[in-house]
């Protein structure tokens, strides 16, 4: 029997623009699905799913969903978060997001087949709210394996400030606030720990092992050369100062190498392991607004982590207890709000689009420098590999063309190298003259070609297409 609530209803939003005659007008706020089909595997309890705006929203408002079910019975096998009232899901809309989500909750015990699945649909007849093409949902209870398919990227916006993560097979992404953490702790046989690189994050260590004992005497000159904005004055001054060569070593390896982290391997000889004065980077805003220092000192707690940390002249610290958990390849902490939850399970994706902390070198050795629509790979089984245009069309490009081909493991071989611009002096553009290849942890290959890296005018808004060429099945 059809549900009598197949629609969506979108009612109380509404997008605010005014505008003279002789102003430039807005294009249409569109809304969409953030993918027309995901799988809900069977190792999950819940799936967040996103609604994406082609812009920031100017007022708030309330979207209505409407689903259908096959096989499964809402409030027996499943329910939502926020809860259907006679099969609607009503969905607040702040004002300034570009995205809203809505959660699916398998409930507890319940045993399903695969082929379970439900539909959800929307509509608009708001003038200034656009549909767009992926206006319905199927949702199956069971693991996908994606054909093909084209995402556009929910990075947010010209303030870049999402990090997502991509799942080609799943066909799903998951957008997590940049800001949202500063460190991540190896859940590996090593004790390593990251810097959250896309702020711009910087640490550098002081002769020091005793929390307390650091004061804002330790951290002269720190100021002057512990930032990229004091980095890049540095290179660009008359006559470099003598620590310059030395900057890169206060980010993490742009590479990956876990090896070559700003802080140290965590010593399991705890009076080894050293103070470090953290930079926290830039966060939104025009100008970004700075997140501040703090020092910290990480020891070993068992097979985790115990980290401390303070404000610089703070005479106390606060202490946060870190459990390795092997399912994923980090656990996170934020400095102001203690462990987060960042990016998916390790086999749950393959590419994250990102801003970034990079190294480039002006003549004198590679230095920090930051890149905007830098896309890193998951370097849990992961490979890419670039394929130019010129030798063979995206088109045209089938398994046996893979013959050859060698899968970069470096979670910057794709990096930046998809688009063109974007520093000082010049305006950003895609690179129409490759694609990409994506060997996934599994051994399915995709074939990968960017198609945008502006939309609606703004840049933080990439989109590609993606096709399965090999199966690992």
């Amino acid at each position: 029997m059809s549900n009598p609530f197949k629609y969506i209803f979108i009612a109380l939003f509404t997008i605010g623009f005014s505008a003279c005659e002789d102003e430039l007008q807005l294009p249409d706020n569109t809304i969409e699905f953030e993918s027309d089909q995901l799988g809900f595997g069977a190792d999950e309890t819940e799936l967040l799913i996103s609604i994406n705006f082609s812009r920031t929203t100017s007022e708030a408002g309330t979207l209505s969903l409407s689903f259908e079910t096959t096989g499964v019975v809402y409030g027996t096998d499943f329910t939502t978060e926020p809860a259907s009232t006679a099969g609607v899901l009503s969905i607040d809309v702040p004002k300034d997001v570009t995205s809203v989500s809505f959660k699916v909750i398998k409930s507890a015990g319940v045993l399903l087949d695969g082929d379970e699945s439900i539909e959800f649909s929307m509509a608009s007849s708001v003038q200034s709210l656009v549909v767009g093409s992926k206006s319905t949902l199927s949702l199956t209870f069971g693991e996908i394996l994606a054909l093909a398919g084209s995402i556009d990227i929910n990075g947010g916006g010209a303030n870049y400030p999402n990090k997502v993560f991509i799942d080609l097979s799943a066909k799903r992404q998951t957008a997590v606030a940049r800001t949202a953490w500063d460190l991540g702790f190896s859940s590996g046989d090593d004790f390593r720990v990251i810097l959250n690189s896309s702020n711009g994050m910087m640490a550098m260590a002081v002769d020091k092992t005793d929390l307390n004992s650091v004061k804002a005497a330790d951290t002269v000159g720190f100021g002057a050369k512990l930032s990229l904005d004091a980095v890049f004055a540095a290179i660009n001054a008359d006559t470099p100062p003598a620590w310059v060569p030395e900057a890169v070593t206060w980010i993490d390896d742009p590479a990956g190498d876990l090896s070559k982290t700003a802080i140290a391997s965590i010593s399991a000889t705890a009076n080894e392991n050293k103070v470090y004065i953290v930079n926290r980077g830039n966060g939104l805003g025009s100008p970004p607004a700075q997140l501040g220092w703090k020092k910290i000192r990480i020891v070993r707690n068992g097979t985790g982590y115990t980290l401390q940390h303070a404000d610089i002249s703070a005479t106390t610290f606060s202490e946060i207890q870190i459990t390795k958990d092997s399912k994923y390849s980090f656990q996170y902490v934020s400095l102001t709000t203690g462990a987060v939850e960042v990016e998916p399970a390790k086999e749950k994706w393959d590419i994250a689009w990102t801003a970034f902390t990079n190294s480039t070198n002006f003549g004198s050795g590679p230095v920090p420098y930051y890149f905007q629509d830098v896309i890193l790979q998951n370097m849990n089984g992961v490979g890419t590999a670039q394929v130019l245009s010129a030798n063979i069309a995206y088109e045209n490009f089938v398994e046996a063309d893979l013959a050859g081909i060698t899968f970069g493991t470096s979670q910057i071989n794709i990096g930046s190298g998809w688009r063109s611009g974007g520093g000082p002096g010049s305006g950003p553009s895609l690179k129409t003259d490759r694609y990409y290849l994506i060997k996934d942890a599994d051994g399915n290959i995709y074939k990968l070609k960017f198609t945008a890296l502006i939309q609606s005018g703004e840049r933080g808004r990439p989109a590609f297409d993606f096709e399965l060429i090999k199966s690992a099945s």
